[in-house]
């Protein structure tokens, strides 16, 4: 199968050469001057050292990931960490969404990985990754793609994918992201609010086919610890002017 975070976004296999380049540059204090910031066919692009790609959320200066955060994202910190992650028994490759995550562990992720680049530079003191709130996740919904051309349980019909698939096999939607519905739930946060012991999952996964859990507003609480196969996350990162 050819690898499709490599071929949704035209000019895609650039885009590699152009993260390398990226981190060669220095660290300014305009967002759209930092080294990993990219314009491709007019679409502004944020490649981090991972290789995770993010674009703009309107009104604000949060970027959210094109796609679910990988197994090979993920692996990176479980191998510095060595938290004992492992990849879910049936993904074949390392670009399916990293699940058996819990909202812990991925908070554990945003950190480190906004440590590891405010180190090398890449980020400055006050930028740094973290979950979109329930409220950045809707927006970033927007016109997402529909229940059949998405990765959802096998009664709906929409995909031929047992369980998780490769982040971007289905269509974008209107800002070029990807698995915002189905593939694996998404940990997000109440933030600024307090929360008690629930924690938000959005987005629907690939076990899921009953109209209730298909339903782009449904949100489920559970606690933070909990961690299963069709439990994965995305993030936001922080680009702010000096």
């Amino acid at each position: 199968m050819p690898d499709p975070t490599h071929n949704r976004f035209p000019l895609g296999q650039a885009l590699a050469l152009l993260a390398i380049a990226g981190l060669l540059g220095g660290c300014g204090g305009d967002p759209l001057a930092k080294p990993g910031f990219h314009q491709v066919n007019e679409r502004h692009l944020f490649v981090n050292s991972l290789g995770m790609q993010f674009v703009p959320l309107p009104g604000g200066d949060a970027w959210i990931s094109v796609w679910e955060t990988r197994v090979a994202d993920y692996a990176a910190f479980a191998r510095a960490t060595t938290n004992g992650w492992q990849s879910a028994w049936f993904q074949d490759t390392d670009r399916h969404p990293a699940v058996n995550v819990s909202w812990d562990d991925a908070q554990g992720f945003c950190a480190w990985l906004s440590q590891r680049e405010r180190a090398t530079g890449l980020l400055a003191d006050h930028e740094g990754y973290r979950l979109p709130t329930s409220d950045e996740w809707t927006a970033a919904l927007g016109q997402a793609q529909p229940a059949d051309t998405a990765n959802f349980g096998p009664k709906t019909g929409s995909d031929n994918f047992e369980r998780t698939s490769p982040v971007g096999s289905f269509p974008g939607n209107t800002l070029g992201l990807h698995d915002l519905r189905g593939n694996a739930w998404e940990w997000c946060t109440a933030w600024p609010s307090e929360e008690g012991i629930g924690r938000i999952l959005r987005g629907g996964g690939w076990r899921d086919d009953s109209p209730d859990l298909l339903y782009p507003a449904r949100e489920l609480l559970v606690t933070p610890k909990s961690a299963t196969e069709d439990y994965g996350f995305r993030c936001i990162l922080v680009l702010k002017a000096r």
